[in-house]
């Protein structure tokens, strides 16, 4: 009678071990989830206007220009680097996109801003793959470098953007829908099957698991260290160009507000900077954790001094729980 008793028994022993084992080795991605689904539970309580279907809309709105820039930061820490400079290449674009715009009174040149974002990144990359310097420290340089230059061109002033054009594909409404958001929807669609199959997606996996392996096994890691650079610049032109025109002017400081956003967003939504793991689709739910704790807060009439502390707070518990400890280095 003992033996039949113990039997299920064991059997449910096994079944809570598979449990943990599965929560263990999808933990990543469980993590991220989880803590989206408590915040918008709480918020939901603290307020039912969260839930609204105009709400939604605002937070497609606001996360738009912030997911593109998360997907080009994403590029870059998947292969264990990171680039510092994404939010300045961000201010140098818009900045330019509005100068040209009144210096020639067209629009059209704005579609030329990925190529310029292109073109910082291919600065970056080069230095960082040829010259063998740490991402950290040359994108730190780039990041006052790029960000100067756009005052300077400036005059540190905010410039309005010319109306008209090219720009208004970039705004409106289709439906119920912002445009913004389609937008930044077609690039994460075109950024993850970038991601995942292409030979630059699986090169960049490879070396961000390990580099030295990856060199051995014939990959050539300088050049497409520089082709992930260059992708993540002409990415932050677009976030540019989307931002220029959701705002209508450039300022000194536009994409100052983005870049630590944009990398907490990465690790928060399940991808290491140690890299080789995670990718785009967990972005998303990086931005979103974001972008609904900064709605959420507004909503629930957070003092205004406190949201910035509450902010922080959760990224340091939302990275602390998602973070994978068994694969931690510095960046490269």
């Amino acid at each position: 009678m003992a033996l039949k008793e113990s039997i299920p028994l064991a059997e449910a022993g096994r079944e809570d071990n598979q449990v943990l084992a599965f929560i263990r080795r999808h933990w990543s991605t469980i993590a991220p989830v989880g803590t989206l689904l408590a915040l918008i539970i709480a918020f939901s309580i603290a307020d039912p206007r969260f839930l609204q279907f105009e709400n939604g809309l605002n937070i497609l709105r606001q996360s738009s220009v912030l997911l593109v820039l998360a997907l080009a930061s994403t590029l870059i820490i998947l292969m264990g680097s990171i680039d510092l400079s994404i939010g300045s290449i961000l201010t140098l674009t818009a900045f330019t996109g509005a100068l040209l715009a009144r210096s020639t009174g067209d629009t059209n040149v704005l579609l030329l801003l990925p190529i310029i974002g292109l073109l910082c990144g291919l600065f970056n990359g080069l230095i960082v793959a040829y010259g063998k310097l740490p991402s950290f420290l040359v994108t730190l340089g780039t990041l006052y470098a790029f960000n100067g230059l756009a005052n300077y061109m400036a005059g540190g002033r905010p410039i309005g953007l010319v109306s008209g054009g090219v720009g208004s594909l970039f705004t409106g409404a289709i439906g119920v829908f912002p445009v913004v958001a389609l937008w930044a929807i077609l690039v994460l669609l075109i950024v993850g099957l970038l991601a995942r199959y292409t030979r630059l997606g699986r090169y960049l996996y490879a070396i961000g698991g390990n580099e030295k392996t990856a060199r051995l096994s014939g990959v050539p890691v300088s050049r497409y260290k520089v082709y992930a650079f260059m992708v993540a610049g002409f990415l932050a032109g677009i976030a540019g160009l989307l931002q220029l025109v959701r705002a209508n002017s450039a300022s000194p400081d536009m994409g100052d507000s983005f870049l630590l956003p944009a990398i907490a967003a990465v690790v928060m939504g399940g991808t290491p900077l140690s890299g080789g793991l995670g990718g785009p689709l967990r972005t998303v739910t990086g931005v979103l954790i974001i972008a609904i704790l900064a709605n959420g807060m507004v909503i629930a009439a957070v003092n205004p001094f406190l949201q910035n502390v509450i902010q922080g707070l959760v990224v340091i518990v939302a990275v602390a729980i998602t973070i994978d400890r068994r694969k931690m280095s510095l960046v490269k």
